[in-house]
């Protein structure tokens, strides 16, 4: 059977655009957006408990669209061939490919494509900028922190604590049940959507998965 030809292999000029191959490289990218966010947030005088709520929701909400886009915007069934290729190319190719840096992190943008959506639910409901400002910080917050949770996953094997927790949780998606386990940074939302499969708690990373993270690598590109 012939390999899988991705979107990403075919045109890697795309990758500068659409992945990064660390989170530091996508912060650069995408200061711009925080400080706009920041900026107008505190231009609008919020209280503190609005501050409070906003941040906290931002987060909620990232860590359901975590979920969200894992599951149904990577690893749906589409109808199209262009529509697989355009919503699940990178990714996909990620789990054919795991040693590949160029795509360990989404590039910036992604980022500034879907911003905008993410943030539309709070702007719709509360009608006040400042609010939504504050809301996208939450969440953009909450996502960079999942972009480097997902980069140190495949840095290195961890022996315990939540990282090695959470790795064996990303790679047995990776490994035995793609069709399982979507967070990326946690369980929450598997755990109530019924997509958590507690087979992660006794798999261990096979020695194929642990060729491909960065420290077996060394300098390589």
């Amino acid at each position: 059977m012939a390999k899988p030809t991705f979107m990403v292999q075919q045109y890697p000029w795309l990758i500068k655009y659409f992945a990064s191959r660390n989170p530091i490289h996508l912060l650069v990218m995408v200061l711009p957006l925080l400080v706009y966010l920041l900026n107008t947030a505190v231009a609008g005088a919020l209280p503190v408990t609005s501050w409070i709520v906003m941040l906290g929701l931002g987060v909620f909400w990232w860590t359901f669209l975590e979920y969200a886009i894992h599951r149904w915007a990577y690893h749906s069934r589409y109808p199209f061939k262009w529509m697989h290729a355009l919503m699940g190319s990178f990714h996909l190719y990620h789990h054919v490919d795991m040693s590949d840096r160029r795509v360990y992190n989404a590039g910036f943008l992604m980022v500034y494509f879907i911003a905008p959506v993410v943030m539309a639910p709070m702007w719709l409901v509360t009608g006040s900028l400042a609010m939504t400002a504050a809301f996208g910080l939450g969440i953009l917050g909450a996502y960079y922190a999942y972009e480097w949770v997902h980069y140190l996953l495949h840095y290195k094997i961890y022996g315990g604590g939540y990282l090695g927790w959470i790795q064996r949780y990303h790679l047995y998606h990776h490994e035995r049940r793609p069709d399982k386990n979507f967070g990326n940074s946690n369980a929450l939302w598997d755990l109530l959507l019924g997509t958590h499969d507690p087979a992660h708690k006794t798999f261990t990373v096979s020695a194929k998965a642990e060729a491909t993270m960065i420290s077996k690598q060394g300098a390589k590109a």
